[in-house]
């Protein structure tokens, strides 16, 4: 089938726990060669050889570095222009899909692997429905799960994200802390093997950070996110195993916590000596 297996040719993974299908319990990231840069020319990543299996894996860099450009290469949302990304069930590397894929059942099974976060931003739908837990509700439901997992799963969700209390208010009515929380819960409601979050704690004062972090951090999912944050990523109660370091485009340092983070306080330093332009 030659360096990729389409998904297409394999049976369709379904969430985790829906007793319908075997998704992985975690995946394998893949970068070969792979880079990207935009429709107007300017370089979103340079080209780069990276694989990505540990369970907490952080990306920090300035602004601009390319830490959005990466998190989408590696959800789905960006098509490399250069090299592969492939996404892998990690105890069985034979179940490997392109992220390039175009096919309609390739595309449903990254989406059914990988769930995705961005900032508080939440779904659409979740605005237009009567309340938050009706919004998870209708997720749930039109992937075929059944009326009482549906309850169960909404249930433990929002157990877990400090939500039970507010399940009955609408998207719009709930404070910074809790649209984070319910951002992160709207991207685990089908269980996705892994979840990609771009600054998951961004805007947020140091108790609703501590907050948020506390709740995604504990969760089962493997995680790979965007922070400027490094007291996050040396607290050894987050488990941040991986640090890669963005600057000017590209991957300039592959550490633990402690070494990446010396490593971005040198880069802010050194930008800081610059004489202003």
């Amino acid at each position: 089938m030659g360096l990729f297996t389409r998904l297409s040719e394999l049976p369709l993974p379904l969430s985790r726990g829906n007793g319908r299908g075997a998704a992985p319990d975690a995946l394998t990231f893949t970068l070969q060669g792979a880079g990207y840069r935009y429709e107007d020319g300017n370089v979103g990543l340079e080209p780069l050889d990276l694989t990505i299996t540990q369970r907490r894996t952080a990306v920090i860099g300035l602004n601009g570095s390319g830490k959005s450009t990466l998190l989408g290469l590696l959800d789905g949302t960006l098509t490399p222009t250069r090299g592969r990304v492939s996404v892998a069930d990690a105890a069985d590397a034979a179940r490997t899909l392109d992220t390039s894929s175009k096919a309609k059942r390739d595309r449903a099974a990254l989406d059914a692997w990988v769930g995705r976060v961005r900032r508080e931003e939440i779904p659409a739908s979740f605005h237009r429905a009567e309340d938050i837990a009706a919004a998870v509700d209708e997720t749930l439901r039109r992937r075929g799960m059944g009326e009482t997992e549906r309850l169960a799963r909404i249930g433990s969700l929002f157990a877990h994200f400090d939500l039970q209390s507010v399940r009955r208010a609408k998207a719009d009515e709930l404070d910074s802390r809790r649209r984070h929380l319910l951002a992160i819960a709207a991207a685990l409601a089908c269980s996705p093997a892994a979840l990609i979050a771009d600054e998951p704690t961004k805007g947020l004062d140091e108790p609703a950070t501590r907050d948020v972090a506390r709740a995604l951090f504990t969760h089962e999912t493997q995680l790979v996110f965007a922070t400027h944050d490094t007291d996050m990523l040396l607290n050894p109660d987050y488990g941040v195993e991986r640090v890669l370091v963005l600057d000017d485009h590209r991957l300039v340092h592959d550490a633990a916590p402690a070494e990446a983070v010396a490593c971005y306080r040198s880069l802010i330093a050194e930008r800081l000596r610059r004489p202003r332009a």
